[in-house]
């Protein structure tokens, strides 16, 4: 009679779980624990990542390894973990999601994860430990299998960490941009973390996305005009003339009919986004509204002519057909 090799199922258990998985998961599989000892032995086939989690083979973890190897570590100690019971959030969420400055997957030097209030897991290793501060939010399952916040809880949970204002105030611009989640639900998420607006950056953020501003280099003009005593235009207003769709400046001036417009080529990754910037300035014109253009360089460098420029504009006008133009306000 052939004996059963105990290492059969975890073949299986690797190829499932991408080689990731929990000391109590093989033992329930009958592995021994001399086996697992002698396998996670110096130099050995085996290696353990983190506290009671193994990784099925030896050499460097892959992303999705250590994003996989995190939810294990999270989850609850002995059993067998439930569908979306810890799930991936901050930067692990932020960056599968394609936000430029949230960095891409592979670079990431630590995986967040969010887990119930109650769960006594602390930060080790590449693993960092957010608490839900009422029940776990409805997460879903990725295409590669793990279990995921929104976006929008994403970045809430990672506001109260990111010490780096300008970057936080450039993902959260760069979501609603990118229609990775609507203006209304980041808001509310964020609003919802007690003690939130007393933190300066993000009181900062719900400011400028509820005023319509959509990027890091929006919301410094926004501050530049009103420390020069410009009143506050309208951020990315979508403009009708005689009813019908005009265009979508960087900012507008309603009373005055006059338009911002800031050339920013990187955010303007392909040229066919920097040509409509181009045409949408041109359309203004065309109409008689004047556009005063510039850059994330000159603002940042030596903004006095352009606010010069604004100035005598804005005080000066009304120009062109602004009597006939309407507008809907950024959502």
């Amino acid at each position: 009679m052939t004996r059963a090799n105990p290492l059969d199922p975890v073949a299986l258990l690797g190829a499932d779980q991408q080689h990731i998985a929990t000391r109590a998961q093989l033992r329930r599989l009958g592995v021994p624990s001399g086996t697992i000892a002698h396998r996670l032995r110096p130099g050995g086939p085996w290696q353990q990542v983190l506290p009671r989690v193994i990784c099925l083979q030896s050499g460097r973890l892959t992303p999705h390894q250590r994003l996989r190897a995190a939810l294990a570590y999270a989850g609850p100690k002995g059993s067998e973990p439930r569908a979306g019971e810890v799930l991936l959030t901050g930067f692990a969420v932020l960056s599968d999601a394609g936000l430029p400055s949230a960095g891409h997957p592979a670079d990431l030097d630590s995986v967040d994860v969010l887990v119930p209030r109650q769960r006594r897991v602390c930060d080790r290793g590449f693993v960092r430990i957010h608490r839900s501060s009422g029940a776990m939010p409805g997460g879903f399952e990725r295409d590669d299998g793990l279990w995921s916040t929104t976006v929008a809880r994403a970045l809430a949970d990672l506001a109260p960490r990111e010490s780096g204002q300008r970057r936080f105030r450039a993902l959260c611009a760069e979501a609603v941009q990118r229609r990775h989640c609507e203006l209304g639900e980041l808001l509310d998420q964020l609003l919802a973390r007690p003690g939130a607006l007393g933190l300066p950056h993000v009181a900062r953020v719900v400011e400028d996305l509820t005023a319509g501003v959509r990027s890091v280099v929006e919301g410094e003009a926004r501050r530049l005009l009103a420390h020069a005593g410009l009143p506050e235009p309208l951020w990315n207003p979508v403009l009708f003339l005689d009813g019908r769709f005009l265009a979508v400046p960087d900012a507008f001036w309603p009373h005055a009919g006059v338009a911002l417009e800031i050339d920013s080529r990187a955010w303007h990754l392909r040229p066919a986004d920097h040509e409509r910037g181009l045409a949408r300035a041109n359309r203004l014109t065309a109409v008689g509204l004047p556009v005063v253009r510039t850059t994330p360089v000159q603002l940042r460098r030596d903004p006095t002519p352009v606010l010069h420029e604004l100035t005598a504009l804005v005080t000066t006008g009304p120009h062109g057909p602004h009597a006939r133009i309407t507008w809907r306000r950024a959502r």
